[in-house]
């Protein structure tokens, strides 16, 4: 039982992690919303950049197994990113404030300490993929981001 703990405790840190990494990105871009619902458009990047990113825009040639193997779903699981989203609210590293009735989140100073402390090859590549959303995924509609999404999983869209 303590193993599954730490199994589960492991992967909350490096879930949020990640979407720490992602949220920090827009801290320069004040009037962006970055509510839940883009944050999970968003981290479908984050999570799989090999397979949603230009090939141009991957650094390296070195190949992501686990990636290459994943099993690709969309409609992610909203009660866990509301708990990754919990767990960085509760170590003080993002805020939530409401804007138009909807919940967006940003990064606040304590955040930004630990983002800076990141040093890992794996944080460097999350931030480039996170630049890389910023640039280009934030010109586009949420429904046009999920539309490629569903395109690169191989999925019919049944609305």
């Amino acid at each position: 039982m303590i193993e599954e703990l730490n199994l589960v405790n492991r992967d909350i840190i490096l879930n949020s992690t990640r979407l720490l990494i992602l949220i920090s990105e827009f801290d320069s871009k004040k009037s962006f919303k970055m509510n839940i619902n883009r944050i999970m458009l968003y981290d479908f990047f984050m999570k799989f950049p090999r397979t949603m990113l230009p090939n141009k825009e991957i650094q390296g040639d070195q190949k992501d197994f686990n990636e290459f193997y994943s099993f690709f779903h969309w409609q992610p699981d909203r009660e866990e990113y509301n708990l990754y989203l919990r767990y960085l609210l509760s170590k003080k590293l993002i805020q939530r404030k409401i804007v138009d009735n909807d919940f967006c989140f940003r990064i606040n100073e304590m955040g930004k300490d630990v983002i800076e402390k990141m040093e890992s090859s794996y944080a460097v590549e999350l931030g480039r993929v996170a630049m890389y959303i910023k640039k280009e995924l934030t010109k586009l509609s949420d429904t046009k981001v999920e539309s490629m999404i569903i395109e690169k999983v191989g999925m019919v869209n049944y609305e």
